[in-house]
Order: structure tokens, then sequence, then C-alpha cells
């Protein structure tokens, strides 16, 4: 807050005694070394800049989580040119000052000694008097990245323990109708040879139970294998009308009336197109199965913020918040006919492609997937730059 004091004397210091001016400085200089000394204690960096964008101030963590310049150190009254010598960091921040990024969180790699530091940049603006000042702070998040994998490996080796028992037990079935068959074929051959129809009869059913074992196997393997996906700028829109074609004539046999609003202003994103259509044609196959007396079937592509959300929504039978909360889950069915990977796949590939999945239902009314997809910052940005540019905004899908 302005020190309303200091600017009632600073209108007329000569009417002030000089022992009452040296107390006024000295508490002036207390109060700034106690301000200094706060900032230095904080454990995150801080570099205030001015509003002509010139250091004014840099606490102690500021000079440990950031490289030096080539002059020695971070010092007061630096532009970012000299500042930063890191290219991205210097790159992201002058983005945010020019206007050309969003001023949203971005972590970064800086060297630190023999390892690699992780440190996550932010911003806020401070409104005073003299202007608007903009505080960047730097975070060491090295800690809770590492928290972060090995708490998702924990994660992994949760999934991988609960397929293993969900194969072990889908296995169970196939194998005891094998052995049953066996037995019975035994039993007949003690009888007596059996002939040619009477040993298909046996054959056959060990013939499909051996099938049964295999597609268990490559579904297993799909579900656990690393995808070899490959990430490449495209348009979710072409995905979605493509499946929506491919569906149309399924959709109109079962009577489910499917529509689709894809919003006109969608940029690219970094995907694999393969994987992305597999996975909605999952959802939409699952959402078929609720409907067996034909529905409505609702698909959107909606910009949001800095992703595309891709929204599912059927009017099928619902799930019930049991198992709503096991639907991810490896061999997790509710279908006779289910292997129970098919959203594990799904929730698999979302995630290989840094984003989220979401899931509301209610029994009885139906069912909503949403999907949120990142959008590069390329592509924000020529995002931004065509709306600055009065361009079309369609011609970014």
């Amino acid at each position: 807050m302005p020190n309303k004091l200091l600017k009632k004397v600073m209108g007329d210091l000569s009417s002030l005694p000089e022992p009452e001016l040296r107390k006024l400085v000295q508490d002036q200089m207390d109060e700034a070394d106690l301000v200094e000394g706060v900032l230095d204690s904080l454990p995150e960096g801080h570099i205030i800049f001015s509003p002509q964008q010139r250091t004014v101030r840099i606490n102690s963590a500021a000079y440990h989580l950031l490289p030096s310049d080539r002059r020695g150190r971070l010092r007061k009254g630096q532009g970012i040119d000299d500042l930063m010598i890191d290219a991205d960091v210097r790159r992201f921040i002058k983005d945010v000052f020019t206007g050309r990024e969003k001023p949203e969180p971005q972590d970064f790699a800086i060297p630190a000694g023999d390892g690699v530091r992780t440190v996550r940049i932010s911003f806020r603006t401070l409104s005073l008097d003299s202007g608007s000042y903009t505080d960047v702070i730097v975070k060491d998040t090295t800690e809770e990245i590492l928290k972060e994998t090995r708490l998702r490996r924990s994660e992994s080796l949760a999934s991988m323990t609960t397929m293993a028992a969900g194969i072990a037990h889908e296995i169970k079935n196939p194998l005891a109708a094998m052995k049953i068959h066996l037995q019975l074929m035994r039993k007949s051959l003690a009888k007596g040879p059996l002939d040619a129809e009477g040993a298909d009869r046996y054959l056959s059913v060990l013939d499909e139970e051996i099938d049964h074992l295999n597609k268990i196997a490559v579904d297993f393997l799909f579900a656990v294998r690393p995808m070899d996906i490959e990430l490449r700028l495209g348009s979710i829109s072409s995905v979605v009308e493509d499946l929506v074609t491919f569906l149309t004539p399924e959709a109109e046999e079962k009577g489910i009336d499917v529509s689709v609003d894809i919003e006109r202003f969608l940029p690219r994103i970094e995907m694999d197109a393969r994987y992305l259509r597999q996975s909605f044609l999952n959802i939409v196959e699952n959402a078929f199965a609720a409907m067996p007396g034909g529905g409505r079937m609702r698909i959107s592509v909606k910009l949001d913020g800095n992703y595309e959300t891709i929204r599912f929504e059927d009017t099928g039978t619902g799930i019930d918040d049991e198992h709503l909360a096991k639907i991810f889950e490896p061999y997790f069915t509710t279908k006779a006919s289910g292997t129970g990977l098919g959203l594990t796949v799904v929730y698999k590939v979302i995630k290989e492609h840094r984003g989220d999945i979401f899931v509301s239902s209610e029994p009885g009314k139906g069912t909503i997937f949403t999907i949120k997809l990142p959008i590069p910052s390329t592509e924000r940005r020529a995002l931004g730059d065509k709306e600055e540019d009065g361009g079309d905004p369609a011609d970014c899908r």
C-alpha cells in the first residue's frame, strides 16, 4: 500500500526537522530491508519487472534456480535479453510480455551441476500507483515431478496386478471348458473309436476355446505394451467426421439418431489419428450397446481455452455409481461378451495424448464421456495471430 505519510512529507521536505527526516529515511530503509529479507527467505524465486520491463527486485531463490548471465549473475535493472541466458525461458517470458502467450505456468529443464532441475515459471501482476509490475515466479518442481513419476509407476504396478488377476480369471473358463471336453472325449474313446462327426463335436469346442484364449492374450498385450503413438499436427474434426460416416449405417439399422456439432474455429492438435479414431469408436460402440431399443447420440467438438473438448452423449441405460468408478479398470465389464479392456485402452490412448477423460452418467437417462486434448503452444500462437490479423479462423482447421 502507498505510504501516505511519505507522500505528504515529499510535498514539503524543507519544513521537516533534520532528526525527523533522518528517522523517516531510516524507517523506510528498515522497511525495505524487511521486504528484501522476506523475499530472500521465500523458497520460490521472484523476479519483479517494472512497466518498462526492467528488473527491480530479484530474490536469492531466483539467483539459485535460474542460470546466471554471462557476466556472473542476475542483476537489477536488466532487460529480458540481458537477464535470461536460457533461450527457452527467455523466449517464453518475452512472448508473455508481448501478449503472444497466455500467462500460464510452464515447466523448463535447467542444467544443475551434473543433473537437470525442472522449474515452473508463472506470472502475476502487481498493480501500483506507479504502474503495472510483473512478478515472475520460479518454482523448483523437480521433487514434485519425481513424486508424480513414482506415483504413476505405483499406479501402473497396481494396474498390472489388477490385469494379472483379471487375465487369470478370464483364462479359467476356456481352460475349464477344454478340460471338460477332453475328459468327455477320453470317456467316449474308452467305449470305442469315434466317428468323424463325434470327433468334430469335441474338436470344434476345443478350437473355439483356443481362439478365445488367443483373443484374451492379444487384448492383454495390446493393453500393456507401449503404444507406437506418433503425434502429428492434425484436425480432430476430420477424425470425428470420418467416424460418423463409418457408423451411420449401423446407427440407422439400430434406430439411433446421431448428430454432430463441430465448432468452426478449431486449431490443430498433436495427435495420432489411428488411435484416437479407435478410442472414439470404442466409446460410441459402448453407447450403441446401451441403447438396444434405439436412442440419440450427440457428438460435439468445442474449443475450451487451451484445450479441444470432444463430448459423447447418449440416451442409453446409463451406469450406476458403483460401476462408474470402475469403468476404466482392466477387465471390468458389465457385458456378457466383453473383455473389459476397451475403456482401459481408451484411457491409455488419451493419456498418451497428454489429455484427460471424464465420465458422468445417470441410470435410465444416459452417459456422457468428455475428452480434453491440449492445443500446442505453436497453434495457440497461430490462432492469436489470425485473430489479430482479422483472418478467417476456419483456416486453422
